[in-house]
This record gives structure tokens, C-alpha cells and sequence, in this order.
């Protein structure tokens, strides 16, 4: 008696040696075919064949009907021969009569273009036209989109040259054969089409742009220094700036074809340490929030304007005190607000270069409201705050900068608390007092390449 595993081993053994049986081709049917159609083979144990070639051509199973019968497709490249089937286990068989393989002549009958752009597909219309085996434009082939007896698509390849031979190639019992199409195609290199510049770069982060025809792209430079591209497709390409890049504003430079250019200018780039919190574009304005016992006539909304930095985008916050009683009138607390976390860190050591710089947006309109700081708490000296004159920018928008190291002497770490605060002060002699407010981020540096202003030292201690 066998035992469970001895029962299993026999079981094992059994099903290799049903593969490994020598398999034979006993028939051919029929003996002589066209290239892509179809053969049947008869013989034993086919239904482990693995590979069938006519001569040394591999071919195509396209079904394993049962243990004695196998259909294969005659590959386009295939020269009349024998054929030999090879099985899982390398067991091989060989037929004993040769297949002939024929060769019906491609016939183009459609008109062929003049010219056409890269990538764009041309419709080939005729007889045979599955023989055809490839389309060359000079040197470099079309890909074959569909094939079929009567039509035929090949898109034209990225190869910037006029006047090309354009050849179809086709097998026959001379060998390989080509016809020409053309002898002076002209291919044309299409602009590529980008939907959308990046309005704003940072060292950290891919740039990415999206269009059509973005596999013609050829290089791109930033600030006049080449990009390693990290993709690019035919509608998208993507890339991170150069470590050389300095701050500021750098021109973006798109080459194409042989001498195709597009050009972004201006494009703002910080090199170094980022983090952005609030983007009115992707914030909604009810990130802040009015305290109407304080100012029953205080309103706020999401302004959306053209005339902007280009730092920016098109919406930002509007803040309106309409009467004030020097107490706080509309508070944002970055942690409860921001989908991006970090916020917590910004002054921990080693973070920032030690250097973490605040940075924000604002537009007084002419008025002067008071900006209050609460960092790590609400309490003294937790709270600091820039008032009067200090923040009247006139009707333009003004970048500020404050140097968060040492802002709060007493505080290590942020915690639980990164909050603006707005109000009129008890000496406000004209209402209605504006805040116009956004793009609040940190850096590893004052960012005076875009003009922003220094204004840690004009804090002073909260009321």
C-alpha cells in the first residue's frame, strides 16, 4: 500500500511523463499555404506544443484543438520548409514532407500624400495587403496601427527630413521585396500644443507639462540651464529643475524638431526649502473666520482679479472691518486649515537651514490694519503683531517676510497654534478697513528676488 504522499508523488511523476512523451506530426493540411493563414497539424501529444516553426521561423499557435490536432497562423517572414513543433518539455517533432509557403503580391492601389505630420496616420488602401511586413521613411519605420487584406495604417515616424523614399516590403520565393510609395515625402514636425505653463516652480518638485505632441519635445532648459527629462509621452512630459537654478524669475525654453522653439518667460523658481499652506486658488475663504461680535458689518469673500504678482494666482482673500473695536475681527489658525501638515515643524531644529522664513501676500487698499502672530500659543509672549503704517502698501500687493527663528524667544516648537489674526485697532479713523490676503508659505530664505519685505524687526509685543 502507498502511503498519502507516496499517492501523491505517484500522481506527480505520472503527469511529467505525460508531458515529457515524444510527441510526432503524422500530417499537413494543407501542404501549401499563403503567409497569415492558417495550417492545421495532426499527430500525438500536440497539446503540449510550446513553439511551432516553419524553417526557422516561429510561428503563431492559435489553438490547441485537442491532444492530436493543432492550428497555427504561417508568420508573414516564414520560407517554405518543414515544420517542427517543440513541446514544454523539449521534446521535439519534425514533419516528414516540407510545407510550401506562398506569397501573394501586396497591390497599392490608393494614392499616396504628398506629406504628412509626425504621428499622424495614414490609411493605405489595395489587395494583399497583409503581407506586407513593414514601411520604411528613409531610415527609420512606420508602426503598422491595423492590418488588413484591403487596408492598412501606418503613423508616420519622428524623422524631421524632406523628400524621403517611402518603400512598403513584402516576402516572396526571391526573398525579401519592396515597392516604393514615395520618393519625396516630406514630414512635417507639428508644434507641440502645452495647455497650461506652470505658474510657479520650487526645487523640490517635479514640473510637469501636459499637451499634444509632447514626444516631439527635444530638450528643454530653465534659466538657460538643460533639464533631464523624466518623462515624456505624447502628452505628457516631466521634469525637475536643475540644482544650478538660482531664485528668482527664470525663462522656460521648449525645443522641438530641428529648430522648433517655444518659450514661458518669467516664471518664478525657488531654490531652496518650500512649503506652501494657504493658495486661495485651492482654499476656499472661509479658512478664516469672523468674529461678528466684534464687527457685526464684517464681511468676507474670494475676490478672483487678473492684476495680481505673478507669484500668484487669480483669487485671493478680502477681508472687510466696518467697525471695529480694536478686538480681533478675523482669525485663521494654519493647523485646522491647511491640508498640509508640516506646519507643526517649521522651527525645529535643522528644519529650513535653521532659517524658516514666513511669507504672505497683502493689499491694504490704502488702509491699516493690525496683523497679529500667534505661534505656539495665545498668551505673552506667545503673540506678536505689526500695525499702522507698517501695513498700509498703498493699492498694490506688497510680499512680506518674517524671520520665524526666535520670533517667539520662549517657544521651541510651534505645537498647537500657527494663527493670523486681523483687526482695526481703537485708532482707526476710517472704515472700512481691507485686508486683501494670500500665498502664505515658508522658505529657507527672505525672498527678496521677488521683492519681498523684511519686516520681522516691526513686530512688537501683542496688546
Amino acid at each position: 500500500m502507498f502511503t498519502a504522499c507516496e499517492a501523491d508523488l505517484e500522481i506527480d511523476k505520472t503527469v511529467d511523463e505525460i508531458k515529457a512523451a515524444q510527441p510526432t506530426i503524422e500530417s499537413v493540411s494543407p501542404n501549401s499555404a499563403d503567409i497569415l493563414s492558417r495550417i492545421t497539424i495532426t499527430g500525438t501529444f500536440l497539446n503540449f506544443a510550446e513553439k511551432v516553426y516553419i524553417g526557422d521561423i516561429e510561428c503563431k499557435i492559435m489553438q490547441r484543438i485537442n491532444g492530436n490536432t493543432l492550428e497555427i497562423e504561417v508568420a508573414p517572414q516564414a520560407l517554405s520548409g518543414i515544420i517542427r513543433i517543440v513541446t514544454s518539455s523539449e521534446k521535439e517533432a519534425v514533419s516528414t514532407e516540407m510545407l510550401t509557403v506562398t506569397y501573394p503580391t501586396p497591390n497599392v492601389t490608393s494614392t499616396f500624400p504628398i506629406n504628412a505630420l509626425v504621428n499622424q496616420n495614414i490609411t493605405i488602401e489595395g489587395s494583399n495587403l497583409k503581407g506586407i511586413t513593414r514601411i520604411s521613411f528613409g531610415d527609420m519605420d512606420g508602426v503598422i496601427q491595423f492590418q488588413e487584406d484591403q487596408a492598412l495604417v501606418v503613423s508616420i515616424p519622428n524623422n524631421e527630413t524632406s523628400q524621403l523614399a517611402v518603400n512598403y516590403y513584402y516576402n516572396s520565393t526571391s526573398g525579401l521585396e519592396s515597392q516604393a510609395l514615395s520618393s519625396d515625402f516630406n514630414i512635417l514636425i507639428p508644434t507641440p500644443i502645452i495647455n497650461a505653463w506652470p505658474s510657479f516652480m520650487n526645487r523640490d518638485s517635479e514640473v510637469s507639462l501636459v499637451g499634444t505632441d509632447m514626444n516631439l519635445i527635444t530638450s528643454i532648459s530653465v534659466g538657460g540651464s538643460a533639464v533631464t527629462l523624466n518623462s515624456n509621452t505624447p502628452t505628457l512630459i516631466s521634469f525637475n529643475v536643475p540644482s544650478n537654478v538660482a531664485t528668482g524669475y527664470q525663462d522656460i525654453v521648449v525645443n522641438y524638431g530641428s529648430t522648433g522653439k517655444l518659450t514661458q518667460a518669467l516664471v518664478p523658481y525657488i531654490n531652496g526649502q518650500f512649503e506652501s499652506y494657504i493658495d486661495f486658488d485651492s482654499y476656499p475663504e472661509d479658512v478664516f473666520v469672523i468674529d461678528l461680535s466684534k464687527d457685526p458689518l464684517a464681511t468676507q469673500q474670494l475676490q478672483v482679479a487678473e492684476a495680481q504678482p505673478t507669484l500668484l494666482g487669480s483669487s485671493y482673500y478680502n477681508l472687510k472691518m466696518n467697525t471695529g473695536t480694536g478686538s480681533t475681527i478675523a482669525r485663521m489658525r494654519m493647523n485646522a486649515q491647511t491640508d498640509n501638515d508640516s506646519w507643526s515643524e517649521i522651527i525645529d531644529a535643522g528644519n529650513f537651514n535653521d532659517n524658516p522664513v514666513l511669507h504672505f501676500w497683502m493689499n491694504t487698499e490704502g488702509t491699516e490694519p493690525i496683523v497679529k502672530l500667534y505661534i505656539g500659543g495665545t498668551s505673552n509672549p506667545n503673540r506678536r503683531e505689526l500695525k499702522g503704517a507698517n501695513t498700509n502698501t498703498g493699492d498694490t500687493w506688497q510680499l512680506f517676510a518674517v524671520r520665524l527663528n526666535g520670533f517667539i524667544p520662549s517657544i521651541s516648537s510651534i505645537g498647537s497654534t500657527f494663527e493670523f489674526r486681523f483687526n482695526t485697532g481703537s485708532g482707526a479713523s476710517s472704515f472700512p478697513v481691507s485686508v486683501n490676503l494670500d500665498w502664505i508659505i515658508v522658505t529657507d530664505s527672505v525672498l527678496t528676488e521677488f521683492g519681498a519685505v523684511d519686516v520681522t524687526e516691526l513686530f512688537g509685543a501683542a496688546g
